[in-house]
């Protein structure tokens, strides 16, 4: 799951590819160097494919991993994305 996020256009865009690549998370992003994502954010991204259950049983495996690593803030359940700098166009 890949989430590209332009923040050199006006307004930024944000784009959730691979929603069914459950083996990745990482943010592809333009302009910053670290990203905290709230699941809710996915599921919104996700559109129609967050209302399959098969699909939120990958996102809750995902997270589940992700908070065994230590990458889910416990403030507010965010997890810490795996960035890396798109280039530029």
């Amino acid at each position: 799951m890949i989430i590209q996020i332009d923040l050199t256009t006006v307004p930024p865009t944000t784009t959730l590819l691979d929603p069914d690549d459950f083996s990745a998370f990482k943010v592809l992003l333009r302009g910053a160097d670290d990203a905290f994502v709230a699941p809710d954010a996915l599921r919104a991204l996700a559109g129609d494919r967050a209302t399959d259950p098969a699909w939120n049983q990958g996102l809750e495996a995902m997270l589940a991993y992700a908070k065994g690593k230590g990458w889910v803030r416990d403030a507010d359940g965010a997890i810490q994305a795996h960035v890396e700098t798109a280039p530029t166009a």
